[in-house]
Formats: structure tokens, sequence, C-alpha cells
């Protein structure tokens, strides 16, 4: 509502009651007062307007204000910072002074300020201007724009010149009969170069108002209109900008409640999502709490950044959508309240400041956000999922995965007499493990004695096999019957009933005993991508799980345990020598499959020994018979897929490198091979 249409509101209230409240306990006077606090005030000083001063971003500050303002920010410098929304202003020539006008606002104080005088005490503080008696005053004649005193107004109607005049009383003015209107809104401004001269040119070339003599001297190659066809096209534009700055507090609307919807849908999946995990959680409590604790801090963890999210996203829009509507509301005032010459002269800025309104765009919150479930395991709690997959994806026959298909593989490299000490002639056990370097670990162990050896991978095709040498380790005697090697190369050892830890510089870090007894002698030792340790110990039929510190989680129990183990995705899977089995069981024990691998080779001397996992959960078994040995590959789930390496010498431990070669101790050699 413009400020004419709300102060006529108080005048036609006015002769009602002076200040009386009305029915919904609001006075004229209060409604003025809110006008002039809400519209006429300096928001720098807080009182109302002394000469105001138009800045670029369409806030308008007292001449005496700005210039203060100046001073504190750089007074010598070329812009200056609005003090509400921070954007700067180009000054030019004497500075603030050159700062276009705000006539408009300068017109509006002045005629609130007198239709509270003429409320106030009923005019009686409103002295006559045509005279020097200081009468007070009962009229005003609105074209000497003087108030008159009754002496004064006979003195109008009996000179011929002045009959003409229109006067008007005070209480014609305090009713709202009469709207008292500034002179300031007839003022035609004058020329800055030739002040005899109206301004009543406007310059397309140049977009400034220009008198006629400015026009010829100094515009008379430039494109040039008459003040009524510029204003007209003025408005069009303004009025085209205003309409494009709608459609976007529009778009910015819908998309605060199109987040506000995903918000609400995210809370929902949110809480459904906790509600599956519980209700999937308390059917196994005492088995796995401590994975749903886990699940239930990611959710809550995932969930807290998307709710950030959105918030910053509601936070922003919101901020855009005030902005954009105050921003409407200042080109409103000014289209109302200015004159054509003050709107001409300010055109850039209005055209200006509502393009870049045009331009805003929400920011928009991803729908994918909004997504969040559980999906209960069978071996597990359960995982999280993110993201919702596509159900054209489900017609698609899928890629088989490498698990699935049959391999081959090559010789890539040998390392040969590992340990020339030992006669190879006699049975002997070789086990081996990669580290993240392609260093190769191998184990060889012969009538109760063991000997760690290391060897590197060569750099180039051509490269010569470097020669095995010997570790001496502090702190490892010469029982070492398994090893392992962790994620972040942490060297684990058995030896004798002790596993012991160390680091990269072969540095005893802990050693802890996992058996229960003078006993319990570990025939196997594997660990899995979260350094969780586990121990096999073929006597008891067990496998005893513990944490990276040694700590023991559980035991459970392994039927047909041996002397190989490997762990992959929280399961253990090992060989049967004698009964000629792959079996796998889970971290609790259950089992998961146990396959007779009678039916996957001829002939009926051999048995199974190493076993390892590759880094999609294949599964790779050395099959040992007499002259030599094969490689068998199965799938996750315990399938046979086939017969990937045949002829490998006496094959016993296994293990992948970090680059997925495959390494296998044969005899008294090392081999690698790798895909083709």
């Amino acid at each position: 509502m413009c400020f004419i249409f709300r102060l006529k509101v108080c005048l036609l209230l006015s002769h009602q009651a002076q200040t009386v409240k009305m029915a919904s306990n609001v006075t004229v006077q209060s409604v003025l007062e809110k006008i002039s606090v809400n519209h006429l005030e300096c928001s720098f000083c807080t009182n109302r307007f002394r000469q105001p001063k138009l800045l670029d971003c369409l806030h308008s500050f007292c001449l005496q204000c700005l210039q203060e303002l100046r001073q504190s920010q750089d007074p010598s410098g070329t812009k200056l910072t609005c003090p509400l929304c921070r954007r700067e202003t180009m000054l030019k020539g004497s500075g603030v002074a050159d700062l276009p006008n705000n006539f408009a606002f300068s017109a509006l104080v002045e005629e609130v300020t007198m239709q509270e005088k003429l409320l106030e005490g009923q005019g009686s503080d409103i002295k006559c201007q045509n005279c020097d008696e200081e009468n007070q005053a009962i009229s005003r004649c609105m074209d000497c724009d003087h108030f008159l005193c009754q002496e004064c107004q006979k003195a109008h109607k009996r000179m011929t010149f002045m009959k003409s005049h229109k006067i008007y009383t005070l209480a014609q003015l305090r009713s709202g009969e009469i709207v008292y209107k500034s002179k300031l809104r007839e003022d035609i401004p004058q020329c800055g170069n030739h002040p005899d001269q109206n301004l009543n040119v406007y310059c397309n070339t140049c977009q400034q108002v220009i008198c006629t003599p400015c026009s010829v001297l100094d515009h008379a190659k430039h494109s040039l209109i008459g003040l009524p066809v510029a204003f007209e096209k003025c408005q069009k534009k303004v009025k085209e900008l205003v309409a494009r700055v709608g459609k976007s507090k529009t778009k910015l609307n819908n998309t605060i409640e199109k987040t506000c919807k995903s918000r609400k849908k995210l809370n929902t999946m949110f809480a459904n999502t906790k509600k599956k995990i519980t209700e999937k959680a308390n059917q196994e409590v005492a088995k796995i709490r401590q994975e749903e604790q886990k699940l239930l801090k990611e959710t809550d963890r995932i969930y807290q950044k998307r709710v950030t999210t959105f918030d910053a996203a509601q936070a922003n829009n919101s901020k855009d959508v005030i902005q954009t509507e105050h921003k409407l509301e200042e080109v409103k005032q000014l289209m109302n309240q200015a004159s054509c010459y003050e709107i001409l002269e300010l055109q850039q800025k209005l055209l200006h400041n509502l393009s870049e309104l045009t331009g805003k765009q929400p920011q928009q919150v991803p729908d994918k956000l909004t997504f969040m479930d559980f999906e209960d395991g069978e071996r597990s709690l359960g995982r999280l999922i993110l993201e919702e997959e596509p159900k054209a994806a489900a017609k698609q026959s899928p890629r088989p995965a490498r698990s699935c298909v049959k391999e081959k593989w090559k010789l890539k490299t040998e390392f040969k007499k590992i340990g020339l000490i030992i006669d190879s002639i006699f049975s002997c056990k070789l086990l081996v493990s990669a580290l993240s370097n392609n260093e190769i670990l191998a184990l060889r162990r012969f009538f109760g004695i063991s000997a760690l050896f290391t060897v590197s991978m060569p750099n180039g095709q051509h490269t010569p096999s470097p020669i095995p040498q010997r570790l001496q380790i502090s702190g490892l005697t010469d029982d070492v019957r398994c090893i392992a090697v962790s994620r972040d190369d942490k060297l684990l050892a058995v030896d004798g009933q002790v596993v012991k830890v160390f680091n990269k510089q072969h540095q005893l870090l802990h050693q802890f005993t996992p058996g229960r007894g003078s006993d319990s002698q570990p025939t196997c030792l594997a660990v899995d991508d979260s350094n969780l340790i586990a121990v096999g110990y073929k006597e008891k039929k067990e496998i005893s799980l513990h944490n990276p510190d040694g700590s023991l989680i559980r035991r459970l129990p392994a039927p047909m345990i041996g002397g190989y183990l490997t762990m992959y995705n929280h399961c253990l899977i090992y060989t049967n020598y004698g009964k000629k089995r792959l079996v796998c069981v889970d971290y609790y024990g259950a089992s998961v499959f146990s396959v007779d691998m009678t039916s996957n080779i001829q002939g009926g001397n051999w048995h199974p020994d190493g076993v390892c996992c590759d880094s999609d959960g294949s599964i790779y078994v050395v099959v040992y018979g007499y002259p030599t040995g094969d490689i068998l590959h199965y799938s996750p789930d315990g399938k046979y897929i086939g017969c990937v390496i045949k002829g490998c010498d006496d094959p016993r431990g296994m293990t992948f490198t970090s680059g997925g070669e495959l390494v296998v101790a044969a005899g008294d050699s090392v081999k690698v091979y790798h895909r083709v």
C-alpha cells in the first residue's frame, strides 16, 4: 500500500476521533507514527529524512548520515558501502553530495509532518505564513502554498489577481476532504549547466534528462526523445522486469515448498529406517548390539548432514525471497511517489536492480537426499541404503561378475631356492603373505625349525628376479608356525602358542596368547580388512576371533578346521585335508557352506591345502597331489568354476598381492601368476 493511500485512510478517520482509540485499538496518530517509523525515518540516524540521497541499491539515507558514513569507511575512496545490504555505490564529482536526491521521500516527510501538526491540538500551533503578526492560521492557499490567518484570507478575496486562488480551511485538511500535497512534487528540476532552463528532453544515448540548450550543444548527435515518451518506455521496462522478478519470487517460493516437503519426506524415511534397524536389532540383541549402534550412529550422521543441506537451502532461499520483496516494495514506492524526472534520472539504477533480481536462482536440494533405507542381512544386522536403485536396471541382464567367469592365469615370475639350508626332498610347509609395497614374505617350516624370508617383485619385465633374503626378527623364535599380513602391513606370527604383532620395521608392538590351556596349539592364522584376527585350532575344532589389540571377541565352532584359513566379508573360509572339503562359517559360527570337492578334480591321490580370496570374494584353493598340484577357482558362495592353474609343482600356501597377482608357495620356490 503506497504512502498517500495510507495517509488518506488516516485523514478519513480523523473527523470521527482525533485521539480516541478505534475498535481495533489503533489511533490515527499511531498509524501516522507507524508510517513514519517504517518508511520516513533514516535507518542510520533513526530520525526523519533530511535531504535524503539515493544509493545504487535504492536504499535512502540523510545527506549528513552518508557523509559521516563515508568518513568512517574511506574518506578519500570512490566507493560507499550501504550499511543495510553491503552493496557498493560509486561516487562521482563532489562525492556524496552528487548522489541523486530522493524528492519523493522529502515530499512525504513534509506531508506527514504537516498532517501531524493539523491533528495535534486542532492545528492551533500553525501560524500564518503570509504576514509577520504570527496570527493563528485558519486556512491554506494551495496556489501560494501558504497558511493564512483570518485577515490574510480576507485580503486574498479582496485582491483581483488572487480571487481565483484555491483556499481550504484547516478542518478540510484534517478531515481528509483535501489532501495536503508538497510543492516538491510539482517542482520542475532546473539544468545544472543552464540554471534558467527546465529539464525537458531525455537523451537515450547518455540515459539522462537534459534541457533544450544541452540537447543542441552537447547531445546533437545523440538519440533524443520527449519526456512523456521516455517516461512511458521506462514504465513499460519496469513493468516487464517486475513481472519477471515476480516469476523468480514464485520459483523461489515453490522451491521452498518443495524443499519443505522433501525435508518432511526425509524425516519420515529417517524415522522408518531407524524403526527397521531397531526391529531387526531386537531379534538378535545379544549378538549384534554393537553393530546396531554403529549403524544408528552412521544413520544419524548422514541424516544430520542432509538436514544441514536442507536447512541451508531453506535459509538461503528465504533470505532471497525477503530481499526480493523488499526491493520490489522500494521500486513500487519510487514509481508511485517520484516524478517522471526523478524516475527517468534513476532509470538505469531501477533497471539494474530489477535485472539483478531476475537472475536469482533458488538453491535446489537433490531429491535423492531424501532417500534412506535399511536392508537386513542374513549373517549380519544389515546395511544402510542411501540411494534408490533404478527400477529399469532390474530388467537388464546383469554383467557376469569376475567370480563367476572361468579365468586364465599365466606365470609371471618365480623365486627359486627359498631356504637352501633345507633339504627339499623331505616334506616341508611353505607359507606366503604379501605387503602393500609388493614385497613377499615366505615362511618355511621343516622338522619343527622355521625360517622367514623376504623377496621384492622385479620392477620390469626383463629385470632379473632378486634373491630371497632371510629375515632375522628380534622377538621371533625358530618355532614360527603361521604368518599373516594386515592391510596396514603389520606382520602377525604364531610363535609357539603366542600371536606376535610387528610393525613395518619388524619391531614388536604387542603379543597375546589366544588359546585356552597348554594344549591349545594354533594351526592357522588370518586377518581381515578391519584388522580382526582369527586363530584356528585343528585339535579343538574351533576358531578364536580377536580385536586388533588381541582381546577376545568370541570363540566359535569350526568343524574340520585344518592348517589353512582366510577371511572375507565377515566369513571364515578354510579347507580340510582329509575329508577334501571347502568350508565357510560366519563370525558367529553359523555355517555358510560346506563343499565336497571330490567331484571337482579327477583321481583320488590329492588333497586341498592353501586357500585365499580375491578382492571380489572369489575363492582359490590349492589342490596338492603327486607328482604336481593345481589351483581351483570357486565363487564367493562356494560354487565350483574351474581349474585356473595346472601343473604347479608342490603348492601349499597362497595369497594375493595388492595388485591382484596370485602368489603360490610351491616346493622350494615362490611362483607369481597374473590374469591373461
